[in-house]
């Protein structure tokens, strides 16, 4: 690594010698440098190419129509857009349909045990009992979204929001129902209607319009909060879904008073609990190969877990009311019988709500849209749904470099060490990042053997003007040396063990002095300089040929 040195003219060297050391040389400005004190940095180069690794090529879940595009339609190509934006929308009537036909399963299994047992019985009509569930299973998402905002899971939190969002509509649509007056006259208690009348101070308005009312704000304040998570404002977004959490806790009573409930909904046995958490291990099992795939998709996996979670709190949920088959007396065959359909409808409840999410595309990350490749009332095929790309979406901020080192210093780097980039297109400017691989396995090429390295650009680092491909050069940092004394190397004269600078005595006399000094480590432009200078002394540089 050291540069070839070469002496100082033959005469200033007679001269010297004549002069017992000393020369008479004219000495310019140009010809000097300062003993400097400073830290001191031992590199190895690596020349590769930037690019944005993270990355993903967003497609539907299911065939169907355009329905929406927010990316075209806010013209959001080419702009940062945050995690939990929706991009894309199909047309999901069917899929509204499919958990409208799962969520009357469910309360039809439900109501069976319910007239079964000793406890309660329920009316035949249970539309009552289908609004406060769906109220319920909207709160529970609205829970998960806030551990999830909390866990900066942001995707995640957008799509729990999203299915609370069909939820809290479906709880409105069966209080805007007319033909729901008579079921409610006949089977509200009086007195709880009090409840309503006393919490909004109003007597005027029905107390169907009044609860349409309460549906209606929740779904608005909702909105908010999914428009706080769409603009990365998710410290307010935080604060907007605790208020909303409490704003459902009120609504939550007022809708229990003006619904009659069989109680425990859930009539469950070890058995069926065991069955589903195995379940969730073999889900864990296959998160965890996707994991370490070479084609990671963070989305699919995303979905599996949030599938294996869901499976594991229905599991825990069948082990807290197993003391129902106490209080309602029934017999395991029958409670057996009985589990096997509610299982079954909350399965494939479950599955609806997730064939429902198939149909919205939501940013899973923060990053760009670089393209967009879908248009409202496109076709898509039951064929081509999973094949083409509706969104390309890239972290522009995820920068990482790949570069090979030569076989001699391929030791001497390792994962951790700090490295500067240096990009062509950007003369001058340095960026700090950090080494993140290191093959094990080299390539031969043109008879020279390389090893391929990783570096990632720092978080902290401003990366806007910065492209996949371009040209860039990383120093690793291989050892550094803090406040030490150094000269440029071209300052440093001699050979080993016996090296010596000319010291500037007099810039005004044009007098120098041979010094003999010990030197340290050296990189390509300094050299570490042990003893035999002191800081602020001017030493004379070889010029550049």
């Amino acid at each position: 690594m050291r540069e070839k040195w070469s002496s100082i003219p033959a005469i200033l060297l007679v001269l010297a010698i004549l002069a017992g050391g000393c020369s008479s040389k004219s000495v310019t400005e140009q010809q000097m440098a300062i003993v400097t004190r400073g830290d001191l940095l031992l590199l190895v180069s690596s020349d590769g190419n930037l690019d944005m690794p993270n990355q993903v090529q967003l497609k539907f879940g299911t065939p169907g129509t355009v329905r929406d595009i927010p990316a075209e339609k806010y013209k959001l190509e080419g702009r940062p857009v945050r995690a939990g934006t929706l991009l894309a929308k199909l047309d999901d009537i069917t899929q509204l349909l499919t958990v409208e036909a799962a969520q009357y399963a469910l309360e039809l299994a439900i109501n069976n045990v319910v007239q079964t047992s000793c406890s309660t019985r329920y009316p035949t009509f249970y539309t009552l009992a289908t609004a406060i569930m769906r109220f319920e299973q909207a709160r529970g998402e609205v829970l998960d979204a806030r551990s999830h905002l909390l866990n900066k899971n942001y995707y995640e939190a957008a799509s729990d929001l999203s299915l609370a969002k069909y939820d809290l509509d479906a709880t409105r649509s069966v209080y805007a129902d007319p033909k729901l007056d008579t079921i409610q006259t006949q089977y509200s208690d009086p007195t709880k209607l009090d409840i309503i009348q006393a919490q909004y101070n109003d007597t005027s308005d029905p107390i169907l319009g009044q609860l349409v009312s309460i549906m209606d704000a929740q779904i608005g304040n909702l909105g908010q909060v999914q428009s706080l998570i769409e603009s990365g404002n998710y410290p307010s977004a935080l604060t907007a879904i605790d208020d909303l959490i409490v704003r459902l806790d009120g609504a939550r009573t007022i809708v229990d008073a003006n619904s009659r409930l069989p109680g425990a909904y859930i009539y469950p046995d070890i058995s069926t609990s065991l069955s589903i958490s195995r379940q969730v291990l073999d889900a864990i099992s296959d998160i965890e190969t996707m994991i370490y795939q070479d084609n990671f998709d963070r989305v699919k996996t995303s979905e599996k877990l949030r599938m294996a979670q869901h499976d594991l709190l229905m599991s825990n949920r069948i082990l807290d009311e197993r003391e129902t088959i106490y209080r309602d007396g029934l017999n395991p065959q029958e409670l057996r019988k009985y589990n096997i359909n509610i299982e079954t409808a909350l399965i494939n409840l479950n599955q609806a709500k997730q064939e429902l999410l198939k149909t919205e595309i939501i940013a899973p990350f923060d990053g760009t849209i670089v393209a967009v490749d879908v248009k409202v009332n496109d076709q898509l095929s039951q064929f081509d749904y999973s094949s083409k790309t509706a969104v390309h979406l890239v972290d522009t901020k995820t920068i990482r470099m790949t570069g090979i080192i030569d076989e001699i210093d391929i030791t001497k780097v390792k994962v951790g060490q700090q490295a500067i980039l240096t990009v062509d297109a950007l003369p001058g400017q340095m960026l700090n990042g950090h080494v993140t691989f290191v093959s094990p396995f080299g390539a031969l090429q043109s008879g020279v053997v390389t090893f391929p390295v990783e570096v990632y650009l720092d978080p902290s680092e401003n990366a806007t003007d910065l492209r996949g491909g371009l040209t860039a050069t990383a120093d690793i940092v291989i050892r550094k040396k803090e406040n030490v004394l150094q000269v440029p190397n071209r300052a440093v004269k001699g050979l080993s063990g016996d090296y010596w600078v000319d010291i500037v005595i007099d810039p005004a006399t044009a007098v120098t002095e041979k010094r003999l000094v010990q030197i340290g480590i050296q990189n390509k432009k300094n050299t570490e300089i042990i003893s035999g200078l002191k800081e602020g002394e001017k030493v004379l540089i070889e010029a550049i040929k």
